[in-house]
């Protein structure tokens, strides 16, 4: 009873398994664009382990519900072979059976003389024949056409050249614009005096949100950087980029839209959990599409 019971369930246990797994994959999807696009930088790595933890997880759950749904498919076909197997008779036929042929006596009638007079059976005779007569009726030949085809010239297509356009050639996007490391423009029109200035650049911050280690130098491996700003004439909803550069190549930013007010003092930080190798550096700040401010600096084996 227990094992009918439970291969009962089976097919309602494997379905909400792989619902689970499915709403799990959706999650997972969604924690790992937020770890993209996140605001802070503590957030999208929290938010990225924690969409792969929920990717392997569904992934799991996936693999159990189809391994669980092969496996007990297996099982029934077994178990019904069985059961076929232990309720056969064993003293039973087996195969086809023909049934045995009874000889039918043949009984041969007796033989009658007619006795139809001679009149009566030339009377029939007529009139068979004339039924004969109106069953087959007798065949007419179908009329001959004999008209003569008239053929008909076909028309010559003449051929039309038609001129085919070049393809238009596409521009492809570069990895700057696919990882977001180029400014955007502002939706909300920013004030004409607007600036964010770069102060400093230090490798760490002290509690009372003032630079620990400023300097322009900084020693290779380090994993954080942060950059204090001052700014003036700023409106909330318009759009800034802070973007870092290494050789002069955009290696990390983003665009985010200002929320600190009008004026001010606030920092802001890079960070690589591998920490950063040697080279000249440059940070880049845009209100808009427009630079506003840059800071440079080395990091070196010190």
């Amino acid at each position: 009873m227990a094992a009918r019971l439970l291969a009962t369930a089976f097919p309602y246990i494997i379905v909400g398994m792989l619902l689970l797994a499915l709403a799990l994959f959706v999650i997972a999807l969604q924690q790992l664009r937020r770890g993209r696009t996140g605001p802070y930088w503590r957030l999208r790595r929290q938010a990225g382990e924690r969409g792969g933890q929920l990717f392997l997880l569904s992934l799991t759950l996936f693999g159990v519900a189809l391994a669980l749904a092969f496996f007990s498919g297996l099982a029934d076909l077994a178990i019904q072979g069985m059961r076929t197997a232990l309720s056969r008779d064993p003293n039973g036929l087996v195969g086809v059976v023909i049934p045995t042929l009874t000889d039918i006596p043949h009984t041969v009638p007796a033989t009658q003389t007619p006795t139809t007079d001679i009149r009566v059976a030339a009377q029939s005779t007529r009139s068979a024949d004339a039924t004969l007569t109106a069953l087959h009726p007798t065949d007419t030949p179908l009329p001959t056409d004999t008209a003569t085809p008239t053929l008909t010239p076909t028309t010559t297509l003449t051929p039309t050249i038609t001129e085919t356009a070049p393809p238009t050639l596409t521009a492809t996007a570069t990895f700057e614009s696919v990882l977001q490391l180029t400014p955007a423009a502002s939706e909300h029109e920013p004030p004409r005096d607007a600036m964010i200035e770069l102060m400093a650049a230090a490798s760490g911050i002290a509690p009372d949100n003032t630079p620990v280690e400023q300097g322009v130098q900084f020693a290779a491996g380090i994993q954080r950087l942060y950059f204090f700003v001052r700014y003036s004439d700023m409106e909330s909803g318009v759009a800034w980029t802070r973007i870092l550069y290494r050789e002069g190549i955009p290696i990390q930013g983003q665009t985010y839209v200002w929320s600190q007010g009008d004026a001010g003092e606030t920092f802001f930080f890079f960070g690589d959990d591998r920490g950063y190798p040697p080279g000249s550096y440059e940070v880049r700040l845009f209100i808009g599409a427009d630079e506003t401010s840059r800071l440079a600096f080395t990091i070196a084996e010190l």
